[in-house]
């Protein structure tokens, strides 16, 4: 089903007229925009642009797309048309920790997030009965089996449910380079410590053993480096130097939850651009 609603992501070498081109056509063709952010990367000289915009009754994509192409290949631009009426489909892995999945859930039910949970994937039991709680299926996938088979498995999955995007909400893993090249740009890693620093298992010891004055979280796509995919959302958080590790890993959990969430929503709002393996957020 179709909404009056919809989100136009461009991306395209910076020039002169950009921001008129693009306005005017969406108005031309019966677009009147709600919202409108725009940023030039001036060190690639990279416009980006994502416009919000509610469809008068003249409204139809055929006719936006007709009139928005030859604009397009004039300036070079790569883009977008989203209707916001179409959700995602997202699959959150986990293992046994549950605070970021609970966050992920909780802020779906109170409609902060644009997307559906068909399923929570787990290596582990643990988290059976919130799946149960919050009526999403689960499923259960067994490393045991060796990590390519496991993969096959979790594929198959996400095939079945149809899945486009998926969050690694302190999923114990490592995925394989190929799974993550299969998925690039749609795996969605929380990683609780503030990248680069801390990267790894442990992060919140390594930063006690450090005497660090502030910790973090880093979420991030995933990719075939631990830990090293382009990074979405980070935030930190003040620590006395005096507090336990348990009392440093709360902290860190407080982070973890806000930190995925946010991601997840910039995600979903197509606000995160990629360039040369770099984000950018707009809006």
């Amino acid at each position: 089903m179709s909404s009056s609603e919809f989100a136009l992501t461009v991306t395209c070498p910076d020039q002169k007229g950009l921001l008129a081109a693009v306005t005017g056509c969406i108005a031309h063709s019966g677009g009147n925009i709600l919202s409108l952010s725009q940023k030039t990367a001036v060190d690639v000289s990279l416009f980006m642009l994502k416009a919000v915009f509610m469809a008068e009754p003249e409204f139809t994509t055929a006719r936006f797309r007709q009139e928005f192409m030859p604009i397009a290949e004039r300036h070079k631009m790569e883009w977008e048309l989203h209707d916001r009426a179409q959700r995602l489909r997202v699959a959150i892995l986990v293992s046994k920790t549950s605070h970021c999945l609970y966050e992920l859930l909780l802020k779906h039910q109170d409609a902060q997030l644009r997307c559906d949970f068909p399923v929570i994937i787990s290596n582990h039991n643990d988290l059976a009965s919130v799946a149960e709680q919050f009526s999403i299926n689960f499923e259960k996938i067994d490393p045991q089996k060796g990590r390519l088979a496991c993969e096959a498995d979790l594929q198959a999955l996400l095939e079945a449910y149809k899945i486009d995007v998926v969050v690694l909400a302190r999923y114990m893993q490592i995925l394989s380079p190929d799974f993550t090249k299969r998925w690039a740009f749609k795996v969605i890693n929380i990683h609780h410590g503030f990248l680069p620093a801390f990267m790894g298992a442990k992060p919140y010891h390594q930063a006690w053993h450090k005497g660090v004055k502030m910790i973090g979280a880093t979420a991030h796509f995933a990719n075939e480096d631990l830990d090293q995919g382009p990074i979405i959302s980070q935030d930190v958080v003040r620590v006395d130097d005096s507090l336990s590790i348990a009392q440093f890993t709360q902290l860190g959990q407080d982070v973890e939850r806000r930190v995925l969430f946010e991601a997840l929503r910039l995600f979903l709002e197509k606000s995160v651009f990629i360039y040369g393996g770099r984000t950018f957020i707009i809006g």
